[in-house]
């Protein structure tokens, strides 16, 4: 097959090769002194999304010391729990999820 510059070829070869047309240096200025910044704009949500994020990255200091005493209650063998307690919590979370 040969490509010689003109037509439909011409343009899928330039879109599947990612071959961009070069402009003039008057072309370039012209663009150039009519183009506008980028700009970005954050919403609100995402704003809160991000600071939520972050809370939940920090460590909790008193959350740390709960879990290495179960840790290390687990490791030496007294860990102990009612039943009845680990299933009261299992549905407290999932009511708490599906109101959430």
């Amino acid at each position: 097959m040969q490509i010689s510059g003109h037509g439909r070829t011409h343009e899928l070869a330039n879109l599947l090769l990612g071959v961009q047309e070069t402009e003039r240096p008057s072309q370039s200025k012209a663009k150039a002194t009519d183009s506008q910044q980028d700009q970005v704009d954050i919403s609100d949500y995402a704003k809160e999304m991000a600071r939520i994020k972050a809370l939940a990255l920090q460590s909790d200091p008193a959350r740390d010391e709960r879990v290495e005493k179960i840790r290390q209650a687990i490791d030496g063998g007294t860990y102990t729990i009612n039943g009845r307690t680990a299933a009261d919590a299992l549905i407290r979370h999932a009511l708490t999820e599906a109101v959430l």
